[in-house]
């Protein structure tokens, strides 16, 4: 017969058996905790995000039918260009005249040339595929080097899990690997330049403006972002730097259609109407965003105009309360810059990392907000940078207005044809978004809160 001791053993036993499944889902839910938020996983998250979308993507390619849109028109194009049409505005295709700038229709030379058919959308999909990822990578990167200390700027960590969101709308991956549409080049094309400027320093910004003028090359939407890329040139820049990069971003747009297309003043001529037409008139039966009004008023010029004057009276009101956040505001950065040309009007350090996307993607979604006609593969302008800009302020600091906003405007996209319900919610989702920014946000007001503060 056992000792009486062997009992109070035999019950620790069932004490520590019943501890350890709980324990196990402690150690679990941390370390989730840890993948989803803690900055010293980021990389391993993102590349847990590539591999996964990277099987999703093959998938996608193998099971559902490309969509026939804009790629048969974009090789007829190609052919009459290959073929020695040298007038910009007779340069055709069945959805109409060619309307992108020159080095669209070189990248799109080059699928025509090495793909062994036009037929043949299954190699052109793996490519677009790796547009896709690449895509992913440097928003990501935007998003990890936004989190970044800097100088005397508070640090503020961008948490990996704003990069989920960018993996769950059906509608991207459409417009990236079933439509084949030239906005996806573009788009990543630009997230390369924000990646360089954020690196900083003249090579970083000589870099940013490059890849700038190459994405304005691919589609003229890439001029949403000028205003905001302005300002941000004079904070860090100072007038000579941007004097010099917008004129390296002149200079490429003149040289990327010069071999070809500048050789006279008519063909000169021809060519920059149709690369950045902007008086094109959209069809109202693509729209997304103004279905809540009749065809009328969206053909009207009255509205045309009235959507140019939003969009600069708000780019005004950003430029003059919210891009320049330091004390003193745009009126303090302004005197430093036309008083020193050759220097940053804002010295360094006194920028917080995440105020170069912050303002460029701001700077877009006004854009977007007041653009005259929305169509479907116009979401890849701005997709990957709403998590940013709701985490930013957009959001109102709520978390469960930030989920709702981002489902609505979601939910609009997914929506086809538009109805005045989806539009009528993606509008509200963009507002909402900018008023957060400008009274949330940081900013001049923000700013000076925390120096009285700290005082």
């Amino acid at each position: 017969m056992p000792p009486p001791t062997s009992i109070p053993a035999k019950s620790n036993t069932k004490t520590e058996t019943s501890r350890a499944p709980s324990g196990l889902i402690h150690q679990g839910a941390n370390l989730l905790q840890a993948l989803l938020f803690d900055r010293k996983w980021y990389w391993s998250f993102v590349f847990l995000l590539l591999i996964g979308e990277a099987l999703l993507g093959v998938l996608i390619i193998w099971k559902i039918p490309y969509t026939k849109i804009d790629w048969p028109a974009y090789m007829q194009q190609v052919e009459m260009f290959l073929d020695g049409e040298r007038d910009y505005s007779k340069i055709e295709g069945e959805t109409g005249p060619l309307v992108y700038p020159a080095l669209h229709l070189y990248i799109y030379s080059l699928f025509y040339k090495f793909l062994p058919s036009i037929e043949s959308i299954r190699p052109a999909q793996y490519i677009f595929l790796g547009f896709y990822l690449i895509t992913l990578l440097l928003v990501s990167t935007v998003y990890y080097l936004s989190g970044s200390g800097n100088g005397k700027t508070k640090h503020k960590h961008y948490p990996q899990i704003l990069l989920i969101p960018l993996c769950l709308s059906k509608r991207l991956h459409s417009i990236f690997l079933l439509r084949l549409f030239n906005d996806p080049i573009a788009m990543m094309i630009f997230y390369g330049s924000v990646v360089a400027m954020m690196k900083g320093g003249k090579s970083g910004w000589r870099a940013g403006s490059i890849l700038y003028s190459l994405a304005l090359g691919v589609k003229m939407n890439i001029l949403l972002f000028l205003p905001g890329l302005l300002v941000l040139l004079f904070q860090y820049r100072g007038v000579y730097g941007t004097i010099e990069s917008v004129m390296t971003i002149v200079i490429i747009q003149v040289l990327l259609p010069s071999p070809y297309f500048l050789s006279s003043t008519y063909l000169s001529k021809a060519y920059f109407t149709s690369a950045f037409d902007f008086s094109r008139q959209f069809l109202y039966e693509w729209t997304v965003n103004w279905r809540f009004i009749d065809e009328k008023m969206f053909l009207s010029r009255e509205r045309a105009t009235l959507l140019l004057a939003g969009h600069l009276g708000v780019v005004i009101l950003f430029t003059a309360f919210k891009w320049s956040p330091i004390p003193g505001g745009t009126l303090t950065a302004l005197k430093n810059g036309l008083n020193r040309w050759s220097r940053p009007a804002i010295g360094t350090g006194q920028l917080p990392s995440y105020h170069i996307p912050l303002t460029l993607f701001t700077s877009n979604l006004i854009g977007i907000l007041f653009a005259r006609s929305l169509h479907y593969q116009f979401q890849s302008w701005y997709f990957h940078q709403l998590p940013f800009l709701l985490y930013s302020g957009g959001a109102w600091n709520s978390l469960p207005l930030g989920i709702a906003i981002w489902l609505m405007i979601e939910y609009a996209w997914e929506i086809t044809p538009a109805t005045p319900l989806s539009s009528g919610l993606l509008v509200l989702g963009h507002v909402l978004i900018l008023g957060g920014l400008f009274y949330m946000g940081s900013g001049v007001s923000n700013q000076g809160k925390a120096e009285k503060k700290s005082q």
